[in-house]
């Protein structure tokens, strides 16, 4: 069973929201005076799995969009 959502994936979908495309490293910097910058990144990858965001990999990055079903913010 999946967890809700806590005030950190509330702000990274926030942060993802404010700017789309943005890398993961964008996304998690103004956290990482609370967390550590592995267990923010498994915090990206869950909400992927839970279809909150889109994880576009390119060449050089791996690129972040909020999935249009999860913008109107029901299940956040």
């Amino acid at each position: 069973m999946m967890r809700a959502s806590d005030e950190i994936d509330i702000s990274i979908l926030d942060s993802i929201s404010r700017k789309p495309g943005c890398s993961i490293s964008e996304a998690i910097r103004p956290l990482l005076i609370e967390r550590s910058e592995s267990v923010l990144r498994g915090r990206v990858r869950a909400l992927e799995l839970r279809k909150l965001i889109r994880c576009v990999p390119t060449k050089h990055r791996v690129l972040l969009y909020r999935n249009p079903a999860a913008e109107d913010g029901s299940d956040v």
